[in-house]
């Protein structure tokens, strides 16, 4: 009987790039679809692509978000793709923000493939890597979210315009110029992280791999093109509003305590066994062993540069470390002695034998299942059905310019999806929403944010007593209890948590009057 011939890497590699993508795009697109809402943020963007539809895709100088007159200072490319969206198929705000993150989250697995390629040089090795990327929750669970109408977009083209960059270095093609100011025009345009991050980067590459006078000159050029290209939203802002919410968004950024993720190597976000971060630290030995410091430094930049977000950024070069710890080392490592004894022979190098296909095939499985795990746990930070029905029973019931104070008991604001699209539901301003305000408040963000904790920490631990103590009962007209609190750091509590005691010296309290109750939400009107 005929032996089938053995697959070769390139083979290999081939199939488990196809395998990225294809999984990819499902762990991406699996925890809208199992919400049933956008997951976790959102809904100011949501207000903006309506914004940006009402007033003709011409850009607004201030967004009606929460009537607190924010400037529509946001890099808006996102906007655009989602009111386009909503054009072409039909789609409310809100399913925008479902959908249209997914899309150029998955796109950003292609794309790391062509800055892979570029970096590692070997079709194998860049398989490897995009695979590890496509599975790594951190390179998709802030992309997928509804925030990531921005996000997204701006991972894909910083993805392209690093690609382009090394190949311009590296190859010394006038085309390439052009290409990267384009691409990382749109990345600007996309998210100001994403724009922080790919110049950084760019910078950290020509030090790397050029640094040769024609490469600068060729660097200005690009930097030239991405000014232009970005001009339509930059000029329009300082146009409206001079610089202002631009250095202020610019100054709320960082967050030092982030490094403390480098150092622990925590930042994958991997549910059970953190396989892909091991991995990664014996890609590092690796690499400094043969003194090449390229990635390790890569990975590494960002947690000083831009901490609050620093993890998206070094997951690229943290799936590249991964897949050469796994290829270069593990794999090696674990073969037969017959099979170490051709490959020394100079026979079957190109060849997978079939230890390395079957580590291959458990890992592939096992990574495939832990990432939907955490996919069904993202799910899991998004508005509930009791909250919006409650806040569009507040659109149609209440006066225009009603303010409420919305209690979830919860401080974390970057994961309370109540108290953000409370404002993009009801069309009621929200007093301690604080989405927006990072173009208001500029180095006083922190401290707003700060500001706020108070008032929630009184429906967790005390009564309305507590809340007269941290806000005049004048600066509000309503109170919008959510009652259970299910979601805590965007991930499910267990248990769930609600504020029985809260809610009781609210309903006895003789200065409030309740005007809708359900199981999970209670709104009470001051007398």
């Amino acid at each position: 009987m005929r032996q089938s011939a053995p697959i070769t890497r390139d083979e290999w590699g081939m199939l488990i790039l196809i395998l990225a993508c294809g999984v990819g795009a499902y762990v991406r697109f699996s925890p809208t679809m199992l919400a049933g809402f956008a997951i976790n943020d959102g809904g100011m963007f949501a207000v903006m692509v309506d914004d940006l539809r009402a007033n003709h895709f011409i850009l607004p100088a201030f967004t009606t978000y929460n009537h607190l007159n924010i400037p529509y200072a946001y890099p808006p490319l996102g906007f655009y793709f989602g009111a386009l969206a909503s054009l072409i198929f039909g789609l409310d705000s809100t399913q925008v923000v479902r959908w249209v993150p997914a899309f150029f989250a998955t796109l950003s697995v292609p794309a790391f493939y062509l800055l892979a390629l570029q970096l590692l040089r070997n079709k194998f090795h860049a398989a490897v890597s995009t695979f590890f990327f496509a599975l790594m929750p951190r390179a998709l669970s802030w992309f997928v979210m509804g925030g990531g109408l921005t996000r997204s977009p701006g991972q894909f083209f910083m993805l392209l315009t690093l690609a382009v960059v090394i190949r311009l270095y590296e190859k010394d093609r006038r085309s390439d110029i052009l290409l990267a100011g384009v691409f990382g025009g749109l990345a600007v345009m996309s998210h100001p992280e994403a724009a922080v991050h790919t110049f950084v980067s760019a910078i950290f590459l020509w030090l790397m791999l050029s640094r040769t006078r024609k490469s600068f000159i060729q660097s200005l050029f690009v930097g030239l093109a991405v000014a232009v290209v970005s001009a339509p939203w930059w000029a329009s802002v300082i146009s409206n509003h001079g610089l202002a919410p631009l250095l202020s968004g610019a100054a709320t950024g960082s967050k030092f305590a982030a490094v403390f993720n480098l150092l622990f190597f925590v930042f994958t976000e991997e549910p059970y066994a953190t396989v892909i971060a091991v991995l990664g630290l014996i890609g590092i030995a690796h690499r400094l062993i043969r003194r090449d410091f390229l990635l390790p430094l890569w990975m590494a930049i960002p947690f000083f540069i831009e901490g609050r977000s620093a993890a998206g950024p070094a997951a690229i070069p943290l799936a590249m470390l991964a897949a050469l710890g796994f290829v270069e080392v593990i794999l090696p490592a674990i073969q037969p002695a017959s099979s170490k004894a051709r490959v020394e022979r100079g026979r079957n190098e190109a060849e997978v034998s079939s230890t390395e296909r079957n580590v291959f095939i458990y890992l592939i499985l096992y990574l495939i299942f832990s990432t939907s795990q955490f996919g069904i746990q993202l799910a899991a930070a998004t508005l509930y059905p009791p909250d919006e029905e409650a806040m569009r029973w507040v659109r149609e019931n209440t006066p225009d310019d009603s303010r409420f104070l919305v209690l979830t008991g919860t401080t974390s604001v970057s994961c309370d999806s109540v108290m953000e699209w409370f404002p993009a539901i009801s069309g009621r301003k929200s007093l301690f929403t604080v989405q927006g305000t990072e173009w208001t408040k500029g180095t006083g963000f922190n401290a707003y944010v700060r500001s706020t904790y108070p008032v929630q920490e009184c429906l967790a631990n005390s009564d309305v007593a507590c809340l007269d103590e941290n806000i005049d009962r004048a600066d509000y007209d309503y109170i919008y209890v959510s009652k259970i609190l299910r979601v805590n750091n965007c991930g499910p509590l267990a248990p769930q948590r609600e504020f029985p005691y809260f809610v009781e010296s609210l309903k006895l309290d003789a200065g409030f009057e309740a005007v809708y109750e359900t199981d999970g939400v209670l709104i009470s009107r001051q007398r």
